[in-house]
C-alpha cells in the first residue's frame, strides 16, 4: 500500500518523464544546441530533466518504494535486452 507521500512522488515522477519526452521530442525537431525561445539549449534542457527524475527517484528510494539493487537488476536486464536487438548498443 502507497503512502500519500508516495503516491505526491509518483505523480510528480509521471510529470518529470512527461518532461523528459518533451525535452527530447525539441531535441529531435530543432537539435541539440538549439535554444527554441528558451535560455538554455535543448540539451541543457534535457539535462535538467533528467536530474529531475534523478531526484523523484531518489526520493522514490528514500521512502522504502524500492531498492537500490532493485533499480541495478532492472537497468541490467534493459541492457542486455538492448544488446540482443539493437546494433546500436
Amino acid at each position: 500500500m502507497l503512502t500519500d507521500k508516495q503516491w505526491e512522488m509518483l505523480n510528480i515522477l509521471q510529470e518529470e518523464c512527461a518532461e523528459v519526452i518533451q525535452a527530447v521530442s525539441k531535441i529531435r525537431r530543432f537539435g541539440l544546441k538549439d535554444k527554441h525561445g528558451n535560455k538554455k539549449t535543448n540539451q541543457e534542457e534535457l539535462i535538467q530533466e533528467l536530474g529531475d527524475v534523478v531526484a523523484m527517484m531518489k526520493l522514490l528510494h528514500d521512502s522504502g518504494l524500492f531498492t537500490e539493487e532493485d533499480i541495478s537488476d532492472a537497468a541490467e536486464r534493459k541492457h542486455k535486452k538492448l544488446e540482443n536487438w539493437s546494433t546500436v548498443f
